[in-house]
């Protein structure tokens, strides 16, 4: 068996993170000098929405900032000029040219069932008179509220496909994409991006609405347009797919077979062109404001808000519906240094649910907090039992148990030195939004 796939412990001098001397060694592509927003604390080290089956090794594209500037708030500040009647029109118009006459279904939303899909699907059928289907790429492992938010979202007049994957592919990918890139979430980021335009292949119905565009947030494209990048959904050909930082021809030698990785695999660009499919974005169309989103769901279902803070940040309706969240977001913490809290306050002090200073106390108090609440579960899910997976894939790894402290081995190896530092109370980030 080649050496490639057995996953040595992630072993690191943590001394290297000591005063000075290293900070100027840079992973992921990041900035070298940390910069936040003025306007809204965002950090310059965010990586943009990328096409996430070509990833074969963690390089980012970051936001732009534009003198001290983020690019979401030059778009948020754009949008203050946006006619939303003109905007709404031209929805309209759009939504005549796929709207069925046949009363079949004629637009795909996917989503989880949460505040903003379940906004997205409600207003499509109430509203506009379009019939929606509602597709959902499964979460790794729901929580007991997310999964009623699912049942309540059919409950609430929607017909939904739900894609649940083979758990042993998923659970081995998911452990393979955190050795790899520290990156557990990047299978649910691949059935979301992929699950819904082969659906709307499938089935014959062209136009797919997401919720937001993340070109809200930092894109790496020039313009801001209503379509979703295509590069996201397709590929060329599956010689140039990665799916956890291995191509298909190595992942052969898990004894995955290409039928099995489906749920990831994304549409070729002449199977996406051929079949006229289009992914729009409904934030583009409407002033979209998720907190109302939130409001809105409560008010036309029996939406389930967690009975718990989201571990990482201060709110209950936001990243509720996978335990697998709580992990994500603590990578993402380490590898850029933001968190769910940095993410979820800039976004509200740009649409003004929260003052800046609002904004650096939670950052402050909740950014990178350790996901302590589904932790032991998680753990767990990315280990890699021989009763499970059998003798074969059990060897491939050197550490296939996945417990507390190899985690804590591998969070030291991926971190960037120009982000963090040892002190005498453990790592620090060099540069902090709460600092000012």
């Amino acid at each position: 068996m080649s050496n490639k796939f057995y996953y040595e412990e992630k072993k690191i001098d943590t001394d290297i993170f000591i005063g000075d001397k290293n900070k100027n060694i840079v992973k992921y592509n990041l900035p070298a000098k940390v910069e936040f927003c003025k306007k809204c604390l965002n950090s310059n080290q965010r990586p943009t929405t990328r096409a996430e089956h070509l990833i074969k090794e963690d390089i980012t594209i970051p936001t732009r900032f534009f003198d001290g500037v983020c690019e979401a708030c030059v778009i948020k500040d754009k949008k203050q000029n946006v006619d939303w009647e003109k905007r709404e029109y031209e929805f309209k118009k759009l939504l005549d040219q796929y709207r069925s006459s046949k009363r079949r279904y004629d637009v795909v939303v996917p989503g989880s069932g949460g505040k903003d899909s379940f906004y997205v699907a409600h207003q499509l059928k109430y509203k506009y008179k379009m019939n929606p289907i509602t597709v959902t790429a499964s979460p790794f492992i729901y929580t007991d509220w997310g999964w009623k938010n699912l049942q309540n979202w059919t409950n609430s007049g929607f017909e939904n496909f739900l894609n649940t994957p083979n758990q042993k592919i998923y659970r081995l990918l998911a452990r393979i994409a955190l050795e790899n890139m520290f990156h557990p979430w990047h299978l649910w980021i691949l059935g979301q991006k992929n699950v819904p335009t082969k659906f709307a292949k499938n089935l014959k119905i062209p136009l797919v609405i997401y919720g937001e565009s993340p070109s809200e947030y930092g894109s790496p494209t020039e313009e801001y347009t209503s379509d979703y990048v295509i590069d996201w959904h397709t590929c060329k050909n599956l010689d140039e797919v990665y799916i956890s930082g291995e191509s298909l021809k190595t992942l052969k030698d898990f004894g995955l077979q290409e039928y099995e990785l489906e749920p990831f695999l994304p549409l070729t660009k002449d199977d996406f062109v051929e079949n006229k499919i289009k992914c729009l974005a409904f934030s583009y169309f409407h002033d979209w404001h998720p907190q109302a989103n939130f409001y809105y769901a409560i008010e036309h279902s029996d939406f389930n808000l967690s009975p718990e803070r989201t571990a990482g940040t201060y709110s209950k309706y936001s990243g509720i519906d996978d335990k697998m969240d709580d992990f994500y977001w603590y990578t993402y913490f380490i590898k850029y240094g933001m968190g769910r809290t940095t993410w979820d306050s800039a976004h509200e002090i740009r649409n003004g649910d929260l003052s800046i200073e609002e904004g650096r106390m939670l950052i402050s108090k909740y950014d990178g907090e350790y996901p302590e609440r589904f932790s032991d579960e998680i753990l767990e899910y990315l280990s890699i039992s021989e009763k499970c997976f059998g003798k074969k894939i059990h060897k491939l790894f050197e550490r296939p148990i996945l417990d507390r402290k190899y985690f804590n081995q591998m969070t030291d190896f991926f971190r960037s030195p120009h982000l963090w530092e040892k002190t005498n109370n453990g790592m620090k980030l060099r540069a902090q939004v709460s600092s000012g």
